[in-house]
């Protein structure tokens, strides 16, 4: 079962990373990658130009620029998604143009597979785009591995120098790189959803199983845990209580300040009841201006306690209307139950009990027959 302990976790969670959305994941998702280009081309700028590669030294000054000037314009881009698709396209080009230069010792190809993962875990709008990016770039890599498999079609040849082992250490940093940012945000993305989709189901749980107006438990939330804790009941062999509550002369504060203040009234007593509970009792609206309650784990002489507490506590609570002030009271019938009683013979014997009481002056609390 869903435990509380959990469902605050994944609240907190989800705030978390709610805020962080709010103030960085723009930073994260797309101005530190955009800023992590730039710095990798400026490199490669150096090293190609060091290797004497000038084709590559040229394309790295328009990758350079075009980085920076996605920077300058990173703001001003209202759909950052076309910011990534753009630096994708400057990707493929870069590897494809890099590897017919310098061969596929290099391997820049393999940027072209990292970044299939990075379009697919975008928020696209068009659907086909990653599907229609990762054909592109698989096609190219095949053909680059084909006809680059030896020097003998590059441009320039650095097999044999240094700057070849150079270069593909840094795509391998670069790769790895990339796929440890892509994991990360997949698995942060995938745990955010893992909670919003717990904690939605909790709370639609809890308004199935609430009463809208007093937020106790309704009358088949109460049912059920009644059936939990009778057959705890059984296994442990401890005895528990129930009782019933009612609100006395109910229709006339009703006929007296409306309706709406009698739901007033209720919501009160309400607060009054669960509040008076012990940590693993549990209350619920069981009809009208009637509650129920139990308390697992207890006996008569300890229901009578918490009960008379009920009592005290509804009656010093005081109410205004128009200028009016008023009370009420509540009168409860209670019930030991055994492991061998059944939920709807307890139930009984405690509605008995809370007739009686009514019979008996009301406003107090009845636990014989």
């Amino acid at each position: 079962m869903y435990i509380q302990e959990q469902y605050s976790k994944d609240l907190l969670f989800i705030e978390k990373i709610d805020k962080l959305v709010a103030r960085k994941v723009e930073f994260l998702a797309y101005f530190f990658p955009i800023a992590a280009c730039l710095g990798a081309h400026t490199l490669y700028f150096i090293l190609f130009t060091a290797a004497d590669v000038p084709i590559m030294s040229v394309f790295n000054i328009f990758s350079m620029t075009f980085y920076a000037a996605m920077i300058f314009i990173f703001k001003r881009v209202t759909d950052k998604v076309n910011i990534v698709y753009a630096a994708v396209a400057e990707i493929i080009a870069h590897a494809t143009t890099a590897t017919a230069c310098v061969g596929w010792i290099p391997d820049f190809g393999m940027l072209l597979l990292m970044i299939i993962p990075i379009v697919f875990l975008m928020p696209n709008k068009n659907k086909k785009i990653p599907v229609i990016t990762m054909v592109v770039s698989l096609l190219i890599y095949a053909a680059l591995r084909i006809i680059y498999r030896d020097s003998d079609h590059t441009i320039y040849n650095i097999e044999h120098t240094s700057y070849a082992m150079i270069f593909f250490v840094i795509n391998m940093v670069i790769g790895s790189c990339v796929l440890v940012y892509v994991t990360t945000i997949y698995n942060i993305m995938n745990r955010y959803t893992e909670c919003k989709l717990r904690v939605q189901n909790e709370q639609l749980r809890i308004m199935a199983s609430t009463d809208p107006l007093t937020k106790l438990s309704n009358r088949r939330e109460i049912s059920r845990r009644l059936a939990e804790i009778s057959e705890a009941s059984h296994q442990t062999g401890s005895n528990y209580v129930v009782g019933i509550g009612d609100i006395d002369f109910f229709k006339k504060i009703n006929d007296t300040y409306g309706h709406d203040y009698g739901d007033i009234v209720l919501t009160k007593v309400a607060e009054v009841i669960s509040s008076s509970l012990p940590d693993n009792g549990c209350a619920a609206r069981w009809g009208g201006e009637e509650f129920l309650f139990v308390i697992p784990d207890s006996d008569l002489n300890e229901g009578i306690r918490y009960a008379d507490s009920m009592v005290s506590a509804v009656s010093r609570e005081i109410f205004s209307s128009d200028g009016k002030d008023f009370s009420v009271t509540m009168t409860i019938g209670i019930c030991e139950a055994s492991p061998d009683d059944t939920v709807d013979n307890v139930i009984t014997c405690a509605d008995g009990r809370l007739y009686k009481g009514k019979r008996n002056g009301k406003n107090h609390t009845e636990y014989t027959d």
